[in-house]
This record gives structure tokens, C-alpha cells and sequence, in this order.
């Protein structure tokens, strides 16, 4: 599509309406958010620019021979709109008004692409498979890379967080960036022979309710108590903070046999003493601390005179991996549920005493190394007078040998909480039109798969007002990871894989990328994301029509029962069995949500399994399990989706 011929200028006097306006005077005009140099703007939509200038001057704006003009309100913001353009660039892009003329250098026409989700996303470049070929050939001009850096709010911001800037594909640049959005990015560029922008906003561990907004989440419903929360937090952080401690405390009596043991001196039976060094707690010289997830308490006793117990003043303690609840002589201090953030509460000075105080933390680990990580000297009391008293040493621990999962997260953190990073990350992109997105994220919430198809669905709509209203999205369904399934029955990764799959059935718009064979199922962050992009790409190729294929997964839509026997059409015919003579992975379930095991033929484009014995089945499943091992493959050597249907 050409450059229309009539070009408009707008002016809004209030500035609320979009992201990036409030801006302060500068000396000459500037630009706001996500349009800067090198940036790429989406082909064939009409891009919204903001800015400052002088206050109610009139603002010029050219690019490519399309000449704007505007004029700045009072408070010195202004608002234009660049026509629709075809692909293509560099371009120049000069804005000027009485003070003096910005110029943006390097800009691009093309297709915006958002890579959104946890660690699968965040994976970078330099861990994937061949990383050394990877990263010498990324010299791509016409491929342009944004990372949104790690940050939450508990307020929606208009700002793009400080270094989410555009640069240049080259090594340097691609080394630390996401590989999935990377490969997928160089794919498309090919493929459309198009300029391409990827914006990276992903973050390790991060469930879907921190990427959805507060609206999102009160539409989807459920989520009231975590939205009161949040509002607390934002009015009153230490009344809020104190109202999550009491729901912890309420849990863990509930949950626990052992008390209040964060009222405790972190003496007497069961605490021993911890290695004079932080570290994961598996390399403790104890055996019940070899290869233990779950929970471990950690206690720590100082002393403090009249004087200084009348001062206030904020407990440092380092990293904890993965989650902490902190007191202080049996007063909540605060919990935080991110490895990668450093642990600092606030300590009234009614919380300390003179003589002895005691510090107990509660940390739970669920993957991986864990425990008290500090480093021991950032691990200090701080005191309002200016005095820092050391902590790093003499801590003792308690070892709890039962995990149960359940707990209360506070809704204001970061990878576990609530529109937090959707506030920081995503928000500040609203009004930024854009040409696709991929998700890639599932696995912090499969301990709640049934709730995962609403929040999806929900995540899609607010990036399709955000972004345009006919965003193509690609889904990359969970891969294999875990255990074998040695039994039919239930699996908290399936059910997020068969919600991932059904958003994808009902929108025209949403393609999913089976990956089921792409994982490691002793590894969560299997490497080969060659073979994730490779998907990704080909399901964008099918959206957007310039190849023929199935964008929501190859499955079969209806399961009839007949007789002693189930049936099912694929929808194309075509494909294979890899070894064995007869498809593997299926099971029936009746209405207790008991399954079994059953045996399954091909032909042609035709399913039929046999009912096992004493069943009455109401649900078939391909490919269940956290890790199953599945052989129905297509033509091109795609698994077919892993799938639920209810029998006929």
C-alpha cells in the first residue's frame, strides 16, 4: 500500500489518551517511545508519533517526502500520526519546531514482531544449538533487535523502561538476545523480504497473570482478592505487605504441624548450623539437605543496644532461591518470589529490641539449586543512624521434609504476582502497531492448566487492542519435560498444552506450534530452538497465506463412538508412524476421571482405537503426559498436537 495523499496533523489538548505524552520541555522537539533511531514502525498502518517541543510551537515533521505538521499544547506535547507506508527505508526522520530540528537516523519500514513469555523466551542466542555459527552470520541489516529490560509497576507506565533502545543485528548484539524471537526474526525477514523489528519482553519464571492487566484480570474473574491486594499496595505498601504476612501465617497453620516456627529462636532440636559460605543448600555436608526441593527455614540472632533498637531501618539479605517470607523477632517483614532479586525490607524500629533479635526466613525451592544465597557481605542491618551492623554469618537452618504447594504469592511481585510486568514491560508499547507476536511461556502455570485458556485468550484480546486489532499471533505449544508417563491419567503440562491448542481452534487470527518433540524431559530449557523457530515461522507463513497448512495444530475435531470402538478423522491424510506399526499415546477416560491405556490403528486418514475393558469412555487423549512419548507424525515431519476430545 502507498503513502496516501491526504496527510494529517493531529493535535489533542489533553495528553492522557495515549502512552509517552507527558514529556518535560526540552530545547529542541523529541520524540517518545517506541520510534527512535533504528527503529522499525509497522508497514501499512498508520503510525501514531509523541513528543515535546517548545511550548505551543508549531512542529514539522518530515520522513520519506511526507511532510506533518503540529503544533505543541502548553505543557509542550504533541501528538501527529505518520500515514500508512509501504516496506522499505532507511529512512530520516527530522522533527523541528522554533527551538531548533531532532533528527532520528537509520529508520525502517517493515514488520514488528513482539516476543513475549519466560525463559524459553528469554533463552538466549549464545545457549542454543551451534551458537558460534549463529551468532558469526547475524549481520543482517534489515533485521532490527529491542530488549525490554526486567521491570515491574504496579501502576501502568507511558514510559518505555531506561535501554530499551533498537540496535543493529550483528554478533554483539545477538549474542544475549532471545533466540526463539531471533531465529523466527531472521525467518520471516527471508521469507517476506521485508524489514523486521523484534521487541523481546520476556522474563524467567513469569506466570501469565503478570503479563495482563488489572481490566484483563477483572474481566476473567477470580482475581479479586489479588486486584484488592494491589490496590492496597499501591495506596499503603507497609499495610499491605502486613496483610499478606497474616494470610502466610493463617496458610502455613493451616497447611503445617509444626507452628509458628517464625516465632522461634532458631535454637534447639532440628536447627543446625549452615556453612559459613551461601550457597545452594544440595552442597551442605548433610544428607537430608542432597537433592531436597521443597522448604528449609533459616534463623539468624544479633544484638543490639537501647540506642541503636530505637532506630529504624532496612534488613539486606541477598538472593534466595527460588522464594522467601522474612520476619523479625516474630514480625512479618516481607516475601519476595524472584531468584534474580535482591531481598530488602524495611524494619520499624517498634520491630527491633535491645538485647537479642532473631531473623527467621522461610525459603522454598522447587527446581534447581536453592536456598540462602547472598552473598554474605551484602547480608546487613542498616540502621537510620547511618550504622551497618554485618549478618553474613552464624546463620543455622531447619530442614522441613514435606513440601506442599499452595501458598499465598504476593500479587505486587514481579514473576509471580499480578499486571506487574504488564505494567512495566508491555504497557508502555500500547498504541504501537505491530505486524505479530509470539508467545512462548505456560510452564509456571501448570500447576492451574484450567484456568490457562481464559488468560490466554484474555493476554491475546489486550494485545490486539494494544498492538491491532487483527494482530496474527503464534502460540508455541509446551514441549515434553519431566517424567514419563508410566500410567494414563492426569498431567498439569497437558492441560496447559490442550488450552494453548483450543485458543488456537476458536481464533482465526492465533496459529500454534507443536513442539512436543522439541523438549528434554530432564531439561526445562531444551536448546534446540532452531527447531521452535523453524515452527513458529511456518505456522506465521500459513496466518498470514503465503503457504498452505494447518496454523492451530494437526488434530483430529471429533471423536465417535462406535460400539467397541473409537473413531476419529484426521484432517488431511498423509501421515506416519514412527517406530512401531500402530500409533502410540492414547488413552480414554470415563466420568470419574479415571483412564486407561488404549490400542490405537491408521488407516488412511482414519483413527480407531479399541474401548479398553470396563470403560465407559467420555474423553480421548493423544500424547498426555508431562514428557509422553508420541509417533503420529505429518508428511512434513510435524508431531501431530497433543489433544483432548470428548467422545460422541
Amino acid at each position: 500500500m502507498t503513502v496516501r495523499s491526504r496527510i494529517i496533523g493531529v493535535l489533542l489538548g489533553s495528553a492522557a489518551i495515549l502512552p509517552w505524552l507527558h514529556q518535560p520541555a526540552f530545547s529542541e522537539p523529541v520524540l517518545s517511545g517506541p520510534v527512535m533511531n533504528s527503529a522499525v514502525v509497522q508497514r501499512e498502518r498508520v503510525i501514531p508519533l509523541h513528543g515535546s517541543a517548545a511550548a505551543g510551537s508549531q512542529v514539522s515533521i518530515e520522513i520519506a517526502g511526507v511532510s506533518l505538521s503540529t503544533r505543541a499544547d502548553q505543557s509542550g506535547a504533541w501528538q501527529a500520526e505518520l500515514p500508512e507506508m509501504a516496506a522499505g527505508g532507511p529512512y530520516k526522520l527530522s522533527i523541528r519546531d522554533s527551538s531548533g530540528t531532532s533528527t532520528y537516523e537509520n529508520i525502517l519500514v517493515g514488520d514488528v514482531i513482539l516476543c513475549s513469555g519466560q525463559s524459553n523466551m528469554e533463552f538466549p542466542v549464545y545457549r542454543t544449538l551451534n551458537p558460534d555459527r549463529v551468532i558469526a552470520e547475524a549481520n543482517n541489516p534489515n533485521l532490527r533487535l529491542m530488549t525490554i529490560p526486567q521491570v515491574t509497576s504496579i501502576t501502568p507506565l507511558e514510559m518505555l523502561p531506561e535501554g530499551a533502545i533498537w540496535e543493529n543485528t550483528t554478533p554483539e548484539t545477538v549474542r544475549d538476545f532471545s533466540a526463539v524471537c531471533y531465529l523466527s526474526g531472521a525467518d520471516l525477514q527471508e521469507h517476506r523480504g521485508v524489514p523486521v523489528g523484534l521487541i523481546d519482553a520476556s522474563w524467567g519464571g513469569s506466570q501469565i497473570e503478570s503479563w495482563l492487566s488489572a481490566a484483563d484480570l477483572e474481566k476473567i474473574g477470580g482475581f479479586s482478592a489479588q486486584l484488592h491486594q494491589l490496590s492496597l499496595y499501591a495506596r499503603d505498601k507497609h499495610a499491605a505487605m502486613m496483610a499478606y504476612g497474616e494470610e502466610w501465617e493463617r496458610w502455613w497453620r493451616a497447611a503445617y504441624e509444626d507452628g509458628a516456627t517464625w516465632t522461634d529462636s532458631g535454637e534447639g532440636a532440628g536447627w543446625k548450623p549452615a556453612p559459613a559460605e551461601m550457597a545452594d543448600w544440595q552442597t551442605y555436608e548433610d544428607r537430608d539437605m542432597k537433592g531436597h526441593l521443597g522448604r528449609v527455614w533459616f534463623s539468624k540472632s544479633f544484638t543490639l543496644s537501647k540506642t541503636q533498637a530505637r532506630k529504624a531501618g532496612a534488613l539486606s539479605l541477598g538472593l534466595f532461591d527460588d522464594t522467601d517470607a522474612t520476619w523479625i523477632n516474630g514480625r512479618f517483614l516481607g516475601s519476595t518470589s524472584s531468584w534474580t532479586d535482591n531481598r530488602t525490607y524495611e524494619v520499624p524500629a517498634s520491630f527491633l529490641k535491645a538485647g537479642k533479635n532473631t531473623i527467621i526466613v522461610n525459603v522454598r525451592n522447587t527446581y534447581g539449586p536453592g536456598g540462602m544465597m547472598g552473598p554474605a557481605d551484602v547480608v546487613s542491618l542498616q540502621l537510620d543512624s547511618g550504622e551497618t551492623l554485618p549478618l553474613g554469618t552464624d546463620w543455622s537452618y531447619k530442614v522441613i521434609s514435606e513440601d506442599k504447594a499452595g501458598g499465598p504469592q504476593p500479587p505486587w511481585e514481579s514473576v509471580s504476582g499480578h499486571t506487574t510486568i504488564h505494567n512495566a514491560m508491555t504497557a508502555p508499547l500500547a498504541g504501537y502497531p505491530m505486524g505479530g507476536a509470539i508467545w512462548y511461556q505456560g510452564e509456571s502455570n501448570t500447576d492451574r492448566g484450567g484456568q490457562y485458556q481464559a488468560l490466554l485468550t484474555q493476554l491475546i484480546a489486550r494485545w490486539r487492542q494494544d498492538f491491532g486489532a487483527e494482530l496474527p499471533v503464534v502460540v508455541v505449544q509446551l514441549p515434553g519435560y519431566g517424567a514419563l508417563p508410566d500410567k494414563a491419567g492426569p498431567s498439569g503440562w497437558s492441560d496447559v498444552r490442550e488450552a494453548e491448542r483450543r485458543v488456537a481452534l476458536k481464533d482465526s487470527l492465533t496459529g500454534l506450534a507443536v513442539t512436543i518433540d522439541a523438549g528434554d524431559r530432564t531439561d526445562i530449557h531444551p536448546p534446540n530452538k532452531q527447531l521452535v523457530a523453524e515452527r513458529v515461522t511456518d505456522v506465521f507463513n500459513v496466518l498470514d497465506g503465503s503457504e498452505n497448512g494447518f496454523a492451530d495444530g494437526i488434530a483430529p475435531s471429533i471423536a465417535t463412538r462406535r460400539q467397541g470402538t473409537i473413531t476419529m478423522e484426521m484432517p488431511t491424510d498423509g501421515f506416519k508412524i514412527i517406530g512401531s506399526d500402530r500409533p502410540i499415546a492414547f488413552q480414554t477416560c470415563d466420568t470419574s476421571g479415571s483412564c486407561k491405556w488404549a490400542e490405537a490403528k491408521l488407516n488412511g486418514k482414519t483413527i480407531t482405537i479399541n474401548i479398553p475393558a470396563n470403560m465407559e469412555p467420555v474423553e480421548v487423549r493423544y500424547c498426555w503426559g508431562d514428557a509422553p512419548l508420541c509417533n503420529l507424525f505429518s508428511a512434513k515431519d510435524v508431531p501431530v498436537a497433543p489433544f483432548s476430545l470428548a467422545v460422541d
